[in-house]
């Protein structure tokens, strides 16, 4: 997707260990707030807008698995706090 596009812009390009969600610029919560936005567009657009809030999901939840088998991977990132309200 378009979306992904976002990750040629960080240093190194990739990185195993490092969650995307509040690194990249076109998935941070400011980014979710603009796509959940399209919900309220005409039809063509709120189906792009899910299919970007859907993407955001997954990355949440490839962090979440991620945060749960080493924690001190991803400490220092943006969604270290989100991560915690979400773990049991």
């Amino acid at each position: 997707m378009i979306i992904d596009m976002d990750h040629l812009l960080a240093s190194p390009i990739f990185s195993a260990n490092r969650c995307s969600i509040g690194f990249h610029p076109l998935h941070t919560s400011y980014a979710a707030l603009v796509y959940a936005a399209g919900l309220l567009l005409p039809k063509w657009i709120r189906i792009v807008a899910i299919g970007l809030l859907l993407h955001l999901l997954t990355d949440l939840i490839d962090c979440l698995w991620m945060y749960q088998s080493c924690r001190e991977c991803i400490a220092n990132q943006q969604v270290a706090q989100l991560l915690d309200w979400f773990s049991w």
